[in-house]
């Protein structure tokens, strides 16, 4: 029996901005076979990672001349309790928006995609 998976990786670092900057990196996997994609997130500063799941991912043409529009929102998973979810938007290899809510109080943070701090093991901040 030979088995074979197709995954793809991606790293994009974030951060919030303002003073007190809020960074992390999220580092998702995909298995085209299964159709099934999967990730952490990991805040600056912290050593512990915080898993999420692809909860959807809706595409849109926008221009037939550009790639299309892409909403994907994760699904995080914090000591075994969804705790918020990440939506970020993106179009070919731009991110226009990532906002994470967190579930408790329907709080909203926005975050800008740092491409300067991504690297091939992670951010470097």
């Amino acid at each position: 029996m030979v088995a074979h998976a197709d995954i793809s990786s991606e790293i994009m670092c974030f951060e919030s901005g303002g003073i007190k900057s809020v960074n992390f990196e999220i580092k998702t996997y995909y298995d085209a076979s299964a159709k099934f994609s999967f990730g952490f997130v990991r805040y600056r500063n912290s050593k512990k990672t915080i898993p999420i799941v692809l909860n959807r991912s809706i595409s849109e043409t926008l221009d037939k001349n550009m790639p299309d529009q892409t909403t994907n929102t994760w699904t995080e998973v914090y000591d075994g309790k969804v705790t918020g979810e990440y939506e970020m938007i993106s179009q070919g290899t731009g991110v226009s928006s990532m906002v994470y809510t967190r579930k408790q109080g329907n709080k909203k943070i926005a975050f800008f995609l740092n491409a300067d701090a991504i690297t091939s093991i992670g951010c470097q901040w």
